[in-house]
């Protein structure tokens, strides 16, 4: 069937049952976080400031850390109708390219259900649209396919409904697909905030043979965001005198997580591009990448997720071309000013083979950015005002220091 077709849809129907959380998790009660900006997102959108100086408000409720159901076998994005059986009116949501990953690779000429198109903003605004689409078809469950936007999308769109979720990632760049919070971003593809949901995905499946199909470059952001995972959270943990065994098995899990990018990305990357799609070093950097990495901000919570390098990310998105380099490459970058404003330059130094190899940027040129006096306060004053995450893991940072630290790692 010719793409023109690709759009449409058999309504798939089925008794209608609602899944739930199964004995590990137990249920969350929205109510007890509306007090908190950052904990519900009909309050407001909120940033990664607001995480980190309202985050504590909600410590006394548990959060889902990760999806009610975790597959991750070759094959599953072609049993989808399995895990939809028990919804009457499930609804999908995707992109062009995505759409085309899963047919391609499913061999369907059309879909199971009714689909609806984001348009790759990861914006609230857009998910609000998706929203009022999706109740116009009844919608009581919203399927994403899709990579990390799509994902963040797709969990606002079945907040604002109240409905469950099914995700299945087409690209491994990001932990978006495990955690149970949004990255939101306006028009101009500017960072706004980070709304944290109450529940997370019913079920998530990761199919390594589709996910190994996407081109090698795709992986290299993935990479790049989640080496970020350790390096963020180790001083934020290493200055509290209070770690629950939680926070402790997140901390080990950052630093599983660093560990076996370091080692597995190059044979991944080289499998990848040999194709071999089913080369074990590339399951193990798929599943590191969208599982084990959700893990860390999922036990560790607020200490554990973003600190210096996203925010030197989220301040790099207000410099106009910054979004034709991809998140996690932007992230990685941060890695290094974060660790210069720490005092760890050796360390910082110590990655750059690796960067290096990977294909990691380290310089504004290699972002294709101009790397201006104007640039640089941009995103500095955006990453050391008072209210930012970076003062978790650099409590006394200031503009200065961030933008001495760029300037470092540009000579580098």
């Amino acid at each position: 069937m010719s793409s023109t077709h690709r759009g449409c849809h058999k309504l798939f129907t089925a008794g209608h049952m609602r899944v739930t959380a199964d004995s590990t998790d137990e249920p969350v009660n929205p109510d007890h976080c509306r007090s908190a900006a950052a904990c519900h997102l009909y309050i407001s959108v909120s940033s990664r400031k607001e995480q980190h100086t309202h985050g504590n408000q909600c410590s006394g409720f548990r959060r889902p850390s990760r999806p009610n159901r975790y597959i991750s076998t070759p094959g599953v994005a072609k049993e989808v109708r399995k895990y939809i059986e028990d919804y009457d009116h499930p609804v999908i949501i995707t992109g062009v390219k995505s759409a085309d990953a899963f047919l391609d690779y499913t061999g369907e000429d059309e879909f199971f259900a009714p689909v609806l198109r984001y348009d790759g903003s990861s914006s609230e605004r857009n998910a609000r649209e998706l929203a009022e689409q999706a109740k116009a078809l009844d919608a009581d469950a919203i399927i994403a396919i899709g990579a990390g936007k799509l994902s963040d999308t797709a969990k606002n769109v079945a907040e604002m409904m109240d409905v469950d979720l099914i995700i299945v990632p087409t690209l491994a760049c990001a932990c978006a697909a495990y955690s149970p919070y949004s990255v939101d971003y306006d028009d101009e593809h500017r960072f706004l905030g980070v709304p944290v949901h109450p529940r997370n995905s019913v079920a998530l499946l990761v199919d390594s043979a589709m996910i190994a199909q996407t081109p090698p470059e795709k992986f290299i952001g993935g990479i790049g965001d989640t080496i970020a995972k350790f390096y963020e959270s180790d001083p934020v943990f290493a200055q509290a005198d209070d770690l629950t065994v939680f926070d402790q098995l997140s901390r080990q899990s950052a630093r599983l997580v660093r560990d076996t990018l370091l080692s597995e990305s190059e044979p991944a990357l080289d499998a990848l591009n040999q194709g071999a799609y089913d080369d074990p070093h590339v399951r193990t950097l798929i599943d590191t990448i969208i599982g084990i990495a959700g893990t860390v901000g999922g036990f560790g919570g607020v200490r554990a997720r973003e600190s210096g390098a996203h925010t030197v990310h989220d301040g790099l998105t207000r410099i106009p071309g910054s979004a034709e380099t991809m998140h996690g490459e932007k992230v990685a970058y941060g890695v290094l000013v974060q660790l210069i404003t720490e005092g760890k330059e050796d360390e910082a130094r110590d990655l750059l083979p690796f960067y290096n190899k990977i294909g990691l940027p380290h310089s504004w040129k290699q972002m294709n950015l101009p790397f201006t006096d104007e640039n640089l306060k941009t995103v500095a004053d955006f990453a050391a005002d008072p209210g930012s995450p970076f003062h978790a893991a650099v409590p006394d940072v200031t503009a200065d220091q961030i933008i001495d630290a760029m300037r470092t790692v540009e000579a580098f």
